[in-house]
């Protein structure tokens, strides 16, 4: 009789060990995923944010090239559409990022 609670216990100390893991994975795997999305979403922030710069250092070189030559010669016009671009893109992930926040509210 003893040794069958004893059984008994040891196989539902076993269940609560078993649950109680079970419980810790899926809270990690779900902290692994919004790492994930986390670094996704800087990723991405990042690269915008590269493209902007590069639109604007290419805008900023061929103003100092108009200002210095005296003509803009028509080459302002395609680093103006990038840096338009650049920051129309970088807007959309704003919008998105935000509305993400109130959706999560």
């Amino acid at each position: 009789m003893t040794s069958e609670i004893a059984a008994i216990i040891c196989a539902v100390i076993a269940a609560v060990a078993s649950i109680v893991v079970a419980a810790m994975e899926a809270r990690a795997a779900r902290e692994r995923r919004s790492v994930e999305k986390r670094a996704e979403r800087r990723a991405r922030e990042s690269r915008l944010s590269m493209d902007m710069m590069y639109a604007s250092m290419g805008l900023a070189m061929d103003t100092a090239r108009a200002l210095r030559d005296g003509h803009t010669n028509g080459t302002l016009e395609p680093d103006l559409d990038k840096a338009q671009a650049a920051r129309a893109a970088y807007d959309a992930f704003l919008r998105d990022e935000a509305a993400a926040a109130v959706a999560k509210r």
